[in-house]
């Protein structure tokens, strides 16, 4: 199950990250990119797709990856229902447990 887990993290990190590749390319030309940030180090048009892609799929696979480990250690499955939930508490008023705050209305 857990190499399923990390098979899904991977794929939907790469669609994700493909996705935005388009959106990203699809508004900044990869050239103005390139001239403007890496100038002194004379890299082409393909490194800066590639690297622009590897950055998008970086924080792709974070964000799957954090959403796996929510999901396989978020509370069971009959939380939802309301088992296993936690009772409401109890007000109590506080000028029991502190002598000094007798006679005032906390209404």
């Amino acid at each position: 199950m857990r190499q399923r887990d990390w098979a899904v993290v991977l794929w939907i990190a790469f669609l994700s990250a493909a996705a935005g590749a388009f959106v990203l390319f699809g508004l900044v030309n990869p050239l103005d990119m390139v001239s403007s940030w890496a100038d002194e180090y004379d890299i082409g048009v393909r490194l800066a797709y590639g690297l622009a892609f590897a950055f998008l799929y970086f924080i792709c696979l974070l964000a799957s990856a954090l959403t796996m480990f929510m999901i396989r250690t978020g509370p069971d499955r009959g939380h939802s229902k309301g088992e296993g939930r936690r009772s409401i508490p109890k007000i109590k008023d506080p000028s029991r447990s502190n002598p000094d705050l007798d006679g005032e209305n906390w209404q």
